[in-house]
């Protein structure tokens, strides 16, 4: 995974390695994960039982959170999930479990059918938690390409709650080395990982900033 071609080739050649070492994951080491993502995710949310989470739904080879997010509706939590717009922009819809929802967003999302919603529901949520393929020690995460979630980040301390904590959603062993996620300057980094494992704190920027995110 060393960068023969710029930052840009060297995270097109990661995101086909990891996406292809998901696809290989075995069905008992997903169930498994799903576990120990419910346990840690209810962990982060125990000191914010009146807040919302901002989350998605993963699909069959990402990190299996569907579980956890059952499991934080029925704690009374509300979760809203993105939705994928023009310009690359994310609006948010709320979701419970079995509610209709379509494959209509890019890669592939999974999309409740539904009112979409601004940034605004930013104001409410204690936790958001971010897709990515990888994320190192420094914070770097590498997302999908698609810069739907760095463009959100860029602008969520407009809107974000003075409690919320971002969190990007790998597993375990996507915890790379670091300096090993190449970063461009639009790249948003975080500063915890939640693994199956449980959270890992990282070194993105602290306090409301970005990197809060």
């Amino acid at each position: 995974m060393t960068d023969h071609g710029g930052p840009a080739e060297a995270k097109a050649r990661m995101r086909r390695e990891l996406r292809a070492a998901r696809a290989r994951r075995p069905r008992a080491a997903r169930e498994h994960a799903a576990v120990g993502f419910d346990r840690h995710l209810a962990e982060l949310l125990a000191d914010r039982p009146h807040l919302d989470i901002a989350a998605y739904l993963p699909l069959p080879t990402e990190p299996p959170l569907e579980r956890a997010l059952v499991t934080a509706h029925h704690r009374g939590h509300r979760i809203w999930v993105p939705v994928c717009e023009p310009g690359r922009r994310l609006s948010w819809a709320r979701w419970s479990p079995g509610a209709p929802e379509r494959s209509g967003g890019a890669g592939g999302l999974r999309e409740p059918v539904g009112a979409r919603h601004g940034a605004e529901v930013m104001h409410a949520v204690g936790l958001l938690l971010v897709p990515a393929l990888a994320v190192a020690p420094d914070g770097a995460r590498l997302g999908f390409g698609g810069g739907y979630y760095d463009r959100f980040l860029a602008a969520l301390p407009r809107t974000a709650h003075p409690e919320l904590r971002t969190a990007v959603c790998v597993f375990a062993d996507e915890v790379l080395p670091a300096g090993t996620v190449p970063m461009e300057e639009l790249d948003a980094p975080v500063p915890l990982a939640l693994t199956e494992n449980g959270p890992v704190p990282l070194d993105g920027p602290a306090g409301t900033g970005p990197g809060t995110r």
